[in-house]
C-alpha cells in the first residue's frame, strides 16, 4: 500500500502542476558539484538565443522570473531537493528549496514500499538544510509533499548506520526572486550558464542549452577536479570531457553500482601518466595494490549466471560476452558492462551513470576527423618521462604551447618531451594525455614503455571474439585495432558535454 502512496503523490504534483496557470515563466537555480556537494552561486546568466538578450542573475537572486507573451504555463512548482554526498556511507546532507515559505512533509520510503521516517514541519522559503541517517545499506526514496506538490529522489545508503533519523539543522541562502524586463516566448532556446568563485578565481558551470516551455529548476554542475573543462568533438553533433587519468581498480572498499552496491574500489589515476606497468601481473579478487588493465566489458556487471569482474585473467574470449550473444556494443541493453556506466568512480563525482567509454567511431573522429581552431588533433610525446599522445581540446590555440610533430602516427615519443612544469600549462589549455602503459595476457604485462591501448565501447563485425580498441606505437596511431577481448588494456572515460 504504501508504494502507491509515493505513486499518488507524484501524480498528485503533475495535476497540481497542469491545473495552475499564469503568465508567468519562473527559472529556480541550484549549483552543485558533480560529486553532489552544494556550490553557492555568484550568478547565472541566461541568453535567449531566438531574442538576443541576456539576463543576469547576481547572488542572493536564485529565481529569475519572465512574462510570457501569448500563452499560459505552470505558476507554482515544487520545492526541490538536493542531497549531498550521493551515494554516502551512513548519513547525508539534504537541502530542501522552498519556492515559498509553508508547510511541508517529508518521508523516506525503501523500495519495498515501506516508510522508514516521516517528519511535518513549516519550512521557510529558500533554503532548509537537514541531516538524514538510514540504517541499512540499500536505496531509498526521499519525497517532500508542499502545497505546490510532491519531489522525490533516490537516495543510496552504501553502509549501515547507526539508526534512522531525520533532524533540521537550520536555514541556508535566503531564496530572492528578480522580475526580468526581457519578453520571453514559449519554445525559446534559452542558455544557462553559473558563475561561483573558489580558489580567488571564478569558474563556470556547464552549460545548459534547451529550449524552454515551463516554469523549470535547474542544477548547474561544476567540476569536482574529475574532468577537464573544454570539448572534444567525437562526432558531427556529440562532444564530450575526458577524466584527467586512466581507469584504476583495488579489491579494498565497496563501491556503489547501478544496480546496489559491490566489493572494491573505482578511482581515476592521480596524474594524467601513472600507469601500473608489471604490478598488472599482481591482478586478483583481493590484491589491495591498484591496477590499470582490464578484459573487455569487466565491469563487474552480471548479464547471466557469470560475473564480468575487473580482475579476470581467464585468457578464453568466450569469458568475456556480457549478455546472450557476443555481437554487441557496450551500450544499449549491454550498456551496464561498460565500467564508467555501471560503477561509482570515487573521484570522478562518485556515482554510477556518471562516465562512459568512446566507441571505435568517435575515437576515429577525434584522432582523424574532427575540425580544430589550430588545425592540431594531436601529437606524440613524453611527460614527466612517460611515453604517450597529447589530445588538444577543439578551441585549443597553436600558441599556447609549441607542440611538434602534430597529427603523425609515426612521430617518435621523443618529438615532445615534456616536463611537469610544462605539462602544467598544457593541461590549463585543457589538453589529456593517454600514457602507454602496455597490455596485459594472462598475468604477465608487456611492451609498458611503447604501447598504449586503449578499448573503446566497440564489438569487432561479426567476430565473436574481437572487439575494437585504439592503439598508440612507436610507429603509428590507430583507431582500428582489434584483438581478443581477454587481453588487459587501458581505459580511458569520457563524459557527454550537454
Amino acid at each position: 500500500m504504501k508504494k502507491y502512496t509515493i505513486v499518488f503523490c507524484l501524480t498528485v504534483a503533475l495535476a497540481m502542476a497542469q491545473t495552475a496557470f499564469s503568465q508567468d515563466l519562473i527559472l529556480r537555480f541550484t549549483g552543485a558539484k558533480t560529486d553532489g556537494s552544494y556550490v553557492r552561486m555568484d550568478s547565472v546568466t541566461v541568453q535567449n538565443i531566438n531574442r538576443s538578450w541576456t539576463e543576469t542573475a547576481v547572488y542572493p537572486d536564485t529565481v529569475l522570473i519572465f512574462k510570457l507573451s501569448g500563452i499560459s504555463t505552470a505558476q507554482d512548482i515544487a520545492a526541490d531537493i538536493v542531497a549531498y554526498p550521493n551515494p554516502f556511507s551512513g548519513a547525508t546532507n539534504v537541502a530542501v528549496t522552498m519556492p515559498q515559505s509553508g508547510d511541508a512533509t517529508m518521508q523516506v520510503f525503501n523500495l519495498a514500499g515501506q516508510k522508514v521516517m516521516e517528519r511535518a514541519m513549516k519550512l521557510e522559503s529558500g533554503e532548509n538544510l537537514f541531516e538524514v541517517h538510514l540504517q541499512e545499506p540499500q536505496t531509498y526514496l526521499l519525497t517532500i509533499t508542499t502545497a505546490q506538490g510532491c519531489r522525490t529522489i533516490k537516495l543510496l545508503n552504501c553502509n549501515a548506520g547507526g539508526g534512522n533519523s531525520l533532524s533540521f539543522r537550520g536555514t541556508g541562502d535566503v531564496q530572492e526572486k528578480r522580475q526580468s524586463a526581457q519578453m520571453f516566448y514559449s519554445g525559446d532556446v534559452i542558455k544557462i550558464v553559473g558563475y561561483a568563485s573558489t580558489n580567488s578565481s571564478v569558474v563556470a558551470s556547464r552549460e545548459i542549452r534547451q529550449a524552454q516551455t515551463a516554469s523549470a529548476n535547474f542544477t548547474l554542475l561544476f567540476s569536482s577536479n574529475d574532468s577537464l573543462t573544454e570539448f572534444f568533438s567525437v562526432s558531427s553533433i556529440k562532444r564530450v570531457r575526458f577524466s584527467k587519468g586512466n581507469l584504476q581498480w583495488s579489491a579494498t572498499g565497496t563501491h556503489a553500482t547501478l544496480d546496489s552496491t559491490a566489493p572494491g574500489t573505482w578511482r581515476f589515476a592521480p596524474n594524467p601518466w601513472d600507469i601500473i606497468g608489471s604490478a598488472n601481473s599482481n591482478i586478483s579478487s583481493t590484491y589491495t595494490g591498484w591496477i590499470d588493465l582490464f578484459g573487455w566489458g569487466t565491469s563487474g556487471w552480471s548479464s547471466g549466471a557469470v560475473a564480468y569482474q575487473p580482475y579476470s585473467t581467464n585468457t578464453s574470449d568466450g569469458n568475456y560476452y556480457p549478455g546472450s550473444s557476443a555481437i554487441h556494443d557496450l551500450s544499449g541493453t549491454y550498456a551496464k558492462a561498460d565500467w564508467g556506466v555501471y560503477n561509482a568512480i570515487s573521484n570522478g563525482g562518485n556515482q554510477p551513470g556518471m562516465w562512459r567509454t568512446l566507441s571505435q567511431p568517435e575515437w576515429d573522429t577525434l584522432l582523424n576527423i574532427r575540425t580544430t581552431l589550430s588545425g592540431i588533433r594531436y601529437a606524440k610525446a613524453t611527460v614527466n618521462g612517460v611515453a604517450g599522445l597529447i589530445i588538444v581540446p577543439d578551441n585549443w590555440a597553436s600558441s599556447t604551447y609549441n607542440l611538434d610533430s602534430t597529427n603523425i602516427p609515426g612521430a617518435s615519443y621523443s618529438a615532445n618531451i615534456v616536463t611537469t612544469a610544462q605539462w602544467s600549462v598544457l593541461e590549463n589549455a585543457n589538453c589529456v594525455f593517454l600514457p602507454v602503459a602496455g597490455y596485459r595476457s594472462s598475468r604477465s604485462v608487456y611492451l609498458t614503455s611503447t604501447n598504449g591501448d586503449y578499448w573503446t565501447s566497440t564489438h569487432y563485425d561479426n567476430y565473436l571474439s574481437f572487439a575494437y580498441f585504439m592503439n598508440i606505437t612507436t610507429g603509428n596511431v590507430n583507431a582500428y585495432a582489434n584483438q581478443g577481448r581477454n587481453f588487459g588494456r587501458s581505459v580511458r572515460l569520457v563524459q557527454d558535454v550537454p
